[in-house]
């Protein structure tokens, strides 16, 4: 797998819609995430690995993410979580590790 990138997200600019969908105003993290996702079909999450929190993951794909205006839109219960999580404990930024994911053509694929 190739080597992850690491995003800042300023949480302040971080919240939640009312159907709880992931709602980022941070503008440099809202400009990584959609530059990753237009060289990708999903993009892969880990944060937290260590104490005092747990190891979350999430899996993103292209179509769970909406750009509204300047800022993003993120439909994805996993990733909502993480952001929940380092919320509940007071933390004031995170940063999120993103693998990219592409999907293999099927000439690639590995036969029976």
């Amino acid at each position: 797998m190739a080597q992850g990138r690491g995003v800042l997200f300023h949480l302040s600019s971080v919240g939640f819609d009312p159907y709880g969908r992931v709602f980022i105003a941070d503008r440099d993290a809202s400009v990584a995430l959609g530059e990753m996702l237009s060289q990708a079909d999903a993009i892969s999450c880990r944060s937290g690995c260590g104490a005092p929190l747990s190891c979350d993951t999430a899996l993103i794909t292209r179509e769970e993410l909406v750009k509204v205006g300047p800022e993003l839109l993120v439909n994805n219960a996993d990733f909502a979580s993480i952001i929940r999580k380092r919320k509940a404990v007071g933390a004031e930024e995170v940063v999120i590790v993103f693998n990219i994911y592409r999907e293999m053509a099927s000439s690639e694929r590995a036969s029976p």
